[in-house]
């Protein structure tokens, strides 16, 4: 037994040690609005570098996310130094945040700790028009384990995307500077102490070469590296080390070939493309092949003759080899089929493929710039998981209302979503940066991390609306995880509510509900509700203050699972 002197010193050395490593955060934002205040620019191709801090309060009735009978009530003060940099134009492009979350909590004062957030994306030309370099990174919080307790945060959607109960972080206020001021860190923070939260790292870099061959050829050629890793969390319990140890860090190395026919082909069009990509996990990793990687590799070329302005004839070929963990039975060899495009306008196209061991069919629909629809069924034989593909997306905007759906199928793993989860896809299939909102193409629900391939079903669907001092978002999401092990299966899907309204020009006040179901196993199901109120004003151009209630309960099928939380949060934040 420790005496009550030691545990009184020990507790002091624990916020000692707390208040120092959160020094350096400070001090970030000190340096910074001293130093750079002046460097703020709005023309193009100049630095914009935007330090910030907030400083804010929070009251729990269930920090811990227990039962009633083991609930723990608790104030946490939190301290957020952050800085934004960006710089467009020129040879260089670049978007960084940062934010260093620093949390005290008043009665658990061993779970003081500093969670670092990073969102960062430049891409830089080397060379003029050949050679570039594209250099990107994230630190977020993740959940361990599907079936352990989980904050709402982490519910629908991560990473920014404003699907899935994830809306709430990333609300519309309609004030001049709010995006600023309260964006990068959100209305709702992982601070519950659940024990099921690590803090995951993706780095990754991409040189990439783009030739035009006299006219007659474009070709593209990229490697990427991606280091993604784990850290465990401090102050986890000795029934969790276990689990925590299994997050599998993972280096993935890409290689993809692209080369197009170029400007000098007019009635006959060809590509081809290869992409070669070898995951290694480490090797205290279980679950993994004999030689501890996943590997994917293939290439595909297709020819296009144009007949006339409403059709082409389509040939397609492609070879595919793949060693890929938990999908042992996916087929590996050739595919090749024939087919045609027909174009009846230039806002229709329909697209018709068959052959053997494959048969497609797609139609996009574009009937101006602002609606898009694109479909497609494919039935492959080969490759990993072969079968019937779904792919789609949908979008359409009017004067005040932006509508948006998109369906995917896929076979991938958690450090595959985490490692694209800066990146977004362009017309070339190559990636694209954050755009000023920050949105991201990641959506992992709240299912927890593991080394285990999964065929990942996803469906997202929203509508915002807005029209003077009133804004209005609405969500549906739905996500299928399947193992070759239907032990192992998941479901999550939900929905969310958002209303904003400006009350006077510098105030407004926002409203939302969500709710989130999953399935993890038979005998347990969750059902997370959650509903938000709160008052946002922007003091000046440079500061504002936020207050906020939240409500956030889980019905779950096993009792130990449920809880209730009662959550009020009071913010003060203030640029440079």
């Amino acid at each position: 037994m420790k005496s009550a002197s030691l545990e009184q010193t020990e507790s002091q050395y624990m916020r000692l040690a707390f208040l120092w490593s959160f020094i350096p955060g400070v001090l970030l934002a000190v340096v910074c609005s001293l130093g750079w205040t002046q460097g703020v620019d709005d023309r193009p191709g100049t630095w914009r570098v935007a330090p910030r801090i907030s400083v804010g309060t929070t009251y729990s009735d269930n920090i811990n996310l227990a039962p009633a009978n083991q609930a723990q009530e608790d104030f946490v003060l939190q301290v957020d130094p952050g800085v934004s940099v960006r710089k467009r134009g020129g040879r260089l492009d670049l978007r960084l945040d940062y934010t260093a979350q620093g949390l005290m909590y008043a009665n658990n004062n061993d779970a003081n700790k500093i969670n670092n957030f990073l969102q960062a994306f430049g891409t830089a030309e080397l060379i003029e028009q050949n050679l570039f370099l594209d250099a990107y990174g994230s630190i977020s919080q993740v959940p361990i384990e599907s079936s352990g307790r989980t904050d709402v945060g982490d519910l629908g959607s991560r990473g920014g995307t404003a699907s899935g109960l994830n809306l709430f972080n990333n609300i519309d206020f309609g004030l001049p500077g709010a995006a600023e001021l309260f964006g990068p860190t959100g209305i709702f923070s992982d601070i519950a102490l659940t024990d099921n939260q690590a803090t995951a790292h993706r780095f990754g870099i991409s040189p990439y070469w783009r030739q035009n061959i006299g006219g007659w050829a474009e070709a593209l050629l990229r490697y990427r590296y991606d280091n993604i890793f784990y850290d465990e969390e401090d102050g986890i319990n000795d029934q969790q080390i276990d689990r925590q140890t299994d997050l599998s860090d993972s280096q993935i190395h890409t290689v993809e070939v692209n080369l197009a026919s170029g400007r000098r082909f007019s009635t006959l069009e060809w590509n081809i493309d290869y992409f070669y990509q070898r995951q290694k996990q480490d090797e205290e990793a279980i679950n993994t092949t004999d030689d501890g990687d996943d590997r994917r590799e293939n290439v595909v070329g297709q020819l296009n003759y144009r007949l006339n302005q409403y059709w082409a004839l389509l040939a397609e070929a492609g070879y595919e080899n793949n060693q890929v963990t938990d999908f042992e039975e996916s087929r590996n060899g050739t595919y090749w089929g024939l087919g045609a495009i027909w174009s009846p306008s230039r806002f229709v196209e329909l697209k018709g493929l068959y052959g053997q061991d494959v048969n497609e069919l797609a139609l996009r629909w574009n009937p101006s710039i602002r609606t898009l629809l694109e479909i497609s069924r494919r039935d492959q034989d080969v490759g990993v998981d072969p079968g019937v593909r779904w792919t789609g997306t949908f979008s359409h905007r009017t004067h005040r209302t932006t509508w948006s759906a998109s369906y995917t199928d896929e076979v991938t793993n958690n450090q595959q979503l985490f490692g694209s989860g800066l990146l977004g896809v362009g017309p070339d299939g190559q990636p694209l940066p954050l755009d000023e909102q920050g949105q991201v193409v990641i959506s992992e629900g709240l299912f927890g991390s593991s080394n285990q391939n999964f065929r990942r079903k996803r469906f997202d669907a929203g509508m915002t609306y807005r029209r003077g001092p009133t804004g209005f978002w609405v969500n549906v999401f739905n996500e299928d995880r399947e193992g070759q092990d239907s032990a192992s299966d998941e479901s999550n899907y939900g929905a969310s509510a958002l209303w904003t309204w400006r009350l006077m020009p510098r105030t407004a006040s926002f409203f939302g509900a969500g709710w989130g179901h999953d399935d993890l196993s038979e005998d347990q199901q969750n059902d997370y509700w959650v509903s938000v109120i709160g008052l946002a004003r922007v003091f000046t151009p440079n500061s504002g203050g936020l207050i906020s209630y939240r409500y956030y309960k889980n019905d779950a099928e096993s009792a130990e699972q449920g809880f209730r939380e009662n959550r009020l949060n009071i913010r003060y934040s203030m640029k440079f």
